[in-house]
């Protein structure tokens, strides 16, 4: 039989050298890619604000308005029976002020016959508002020789 020893051999273990040492070196490296980062970001800031890079020839921004559009109701093509209610604005140029009110009520009723060509899954999930949002505000355009600049969605109710 083997004699077993009654004294437990110690384990060998790092000193707290050994664990503090590559704590301090990485925490230095990591200080000083900070420091230079920061810098960096710093830099590209203050070149922003003394507007460097800017175009010397940029224009004056063109003073635009919204105006709210009455709330559309209209009938989806399927499902049978299902109905949306959808609340808009339409996006333009203040210069374009006298004209608005005839060329809105004529998108108006470009939506309401669009928005009954449509399909409930057209309009599913954000890509299909996204969608919807778009050819909305490309018909708006066509319907006012480019007058209307956006059409913004306020609010959709699909019953």
């Amino acid at each position: 039989m083997a004699e077993q020893d009654p004294k437990p051999k110690k384990a060998k273990g790092g000193s707290a050298l050994g664990v503090i040492v590559p704590v301090l070196v990485l925490t230095l490296v990591a200080g000083g890619g900070g420091f230079v980062v920061g810098k960096q970001i710093i830099a590209k800031a203050k070149a922003s604000v003394a507007g460097v890079g800017k175009p010397a020839d940029a224009a004056p921004p063109v003073p635009i308005a919204v105006k709210e559009l009455i709330p559309i109701v209209a009938n989806l093509l399927t499902p049978e029976g299902s109905w949306v209610r959808l609340q808009t604005a339409i996006v333009y140029e203040k210069a374009d002020a006298p004209q608005i009110d005839i060329l809105s009520a004529k998108i108006a009723d470009d939506m309401l016959a669009y928005l009954r060509t449509l399909t409930l899954t057209q309009l599913q999930g954000a890509s299909g508002l996204q969608h919807l949002r778009e050819d909305l505000s490309e018909r708006a355009a066509v319907r006012s020789d480019g007058h209307v600049k956006e059409v913004m969605i306020e609010m959709m109710v699909i019953q």
